[in-house]
């Protein structure tokens, strides 16, 4: 598989860990759109969530709020994350998959989030966290963490020469929706290291995407 063509490199993910962020430096560094967490667990909202997200909504970015998934119960995790992201009828959210929850409660999660959405969760995991194909799965956008160069800095050109290593189940035609290829980049406006990533299509695709769920046919 070829590294695809074109990809925005004008993606980060931020949390309250990323501390005071000056939004408008960040949207003059071409960035286009912000993953911006607001839950984890069951109980946690994270206390930049609403702040971060107004913030960079009113500088243009695009944002999507996203959940990070532990081992409790599904059921509680999805209310808490639509409650924490007031999920509605087409907005984009993630779930983030680091741990060693269940696939099937990740699943869980992702149909409650998709029922009150109207639309497919994206699903942040790579090759680590799923062995099998997974239908659900397979069929969500897909955000994966893979670093070609480990915790390096630096921007995609420099960082990506060949393509990712892929979980199972993934559509031929279209792997990936997003790659954070390195968790130590660099944005105006942050202090210290952010993750970076990519998007797979145009800016124009990624604002039809966030809009409506539409993705690019490959």
């Amino acid at each position: 598989m070829s590294l695809p063509s074109p990809v925005l490199d004008g993606i980060i993910d931020v949390s309250h860990y990323n501390g005071d962020i000056d939004w408008n430096a960040v949207a003059g560094a071409g960035i286009a759109l912000a993953f911006i967490k607001a839950s984890e667990g069951a109980r946690f909202v994270d206390p930049r969530f609403a702040e971060n997200r107004a913030a960079a909504e009113a500088v243009g970015i695009l944002a999507v709020p996203y959940h990070f998934v532990d081992a409790g119960a599904a059921a509680d995790q999805a209310r808490h994350f639509i409650a924490a992201a007031g999920l509605a009828a087409g907005m984009p959210a993630m779930l983030d998959w680091e741990t060693v929850a269940s696939v099937a409660g990740l699943v869980m999660i992702g149909a409650a989030v998709s029922e009150a959405t109207g639309r497919d969760p994206v699903g942040y995991y790579g090759w680590a966290q799923l062995r099998a194909a997974n239908l659900a799965l397979s069929r969500w956008p897909l955000f994966l963490p893979e670093y070609p160069r480990g915790e390096a800095p630096g921007d995609y050109a420099s960082l990506v020469t060949r393509a990712p290593r892929l979980p199972p189940g993934r559509d031929a035609a279209r792997p990936y929706d997003f790659h954070q290829y390195t968790p130590a980049g660099a944005v105006p406006g942050i202090a210290g290291p952010v993750d970076r990533s990519v998007w797979v299509g145009t800016r124009d695709a990624l604002r039809l995407w966030h809009r409506s769920g539409t993705r690019p046919a490959g």
